[in-house]
């Protein structure tokens, strides 16, 4: 009982800081008692050049998350806004959600490297490149019809989807959570269908596999890419509280 009033007394607190947009994780670049600054502490460049195409903004970091465009280098935190161009990387256990301007959503897993190399507004077009580690693609309302993406062993075409792609023990992967993607190379094509319906590539020089739907465990391997752990003041929140503080991160 005791435990369950200090866990109100902080909700009390923390319910404020949630509704300004804080979040209630205390990793690295998510910090509770303050918002990304656009300025950075080392002097970092934290503004591309005005020529370059905004594309959408970053709406969520854990740990070390970097953009380098036009050969600058900037600490990417909360708020700030993406580029055309512009390559992400993430460190050790780092992650970043990136939400662009048509409302679709790209979040990049743990020491991963991704170039934002077109995005194309309206009905179609845009080409992103995976070039390390792992990501899951939400497309928005339009659906994102015409978008590419791609992996060092093939090109992912998407038709209003939401699926996982990233690097197995074994060659690359491609999950799909919902709609339909097309996974092609220059020796062949699938086409995922069924949720956790999912393709391993081994080379490029080798077809996708035949589809299968992933078990459980392959599922969670895969998706513990790029999941957000949670941060101690919501552990220790969800531990007296949990029913109060489920979505909490």
């Amino acid at each position: 009982m005791k435990m369950r009033k200090i866990a109100i007394v902080l909700a009390g607190l923390v319910a404020p800081l949630l509704l300004l947009g804080y979040p209630a994780s205390t990793d690295a670049g998510n910090s509770i008692l303050k918002r990304s600054s656009v300025s950075n502490s080392d002097g970092r460049i934290a503004a591309p050049d005005p020529r370059d195409t905004r594309i959408g903004g970053v709406t969520r970091t854990q740990a070390s998350v970097e953009g380098v465009i036009r050969g600058r280098a900037r600490d990417l935190e909360r708020d700030l806004p993406v580029y055309q161009n512009e390559e992400v990387s993430t460190g050790i256990n780092a992650r970043a959600v990136l939400r662009f301007k048509d409302g679709s959503v790209l979040t990049i897993g743990a020491d991963a490297e991704v170039v934002l190399d077109e995005f194309v507004y309206g009905n179609s077009g845009g080409v992103i490149t995976l070039l390390k580690g792992a990501l899951r693609f939400t497309s928005g309302k339009m659906g994102r019809p015409g978008l590419l993406i791609k992996i060092k062993t093939a090109t992912i075409g998407i038709r209003g989807t939401d699926f996982w792609a990233g690097e197995l023990k074994d060659g690359q992967g491609v999950m799909l959570m919902h709609g339909e993607v097309d996974v092609y190379n220059a020796a062949g094509m699938v086409t995922l269908r069924e949720p956790y319906e999912g393709t391993v590539i081994l080379s490029a020089d080798e077809a996708p596999g035949e589809p299968t739907i992933w078990s459980d465990g392959e599922k969670q391997k895969a998706l513990a890419a790029e999941s957000f752990s949670r941060g101690p003041l919501c552990a220790m929140l969800q531990k007296v509280a949990k029913d109060m503080f489920r979505s909490c991160t």
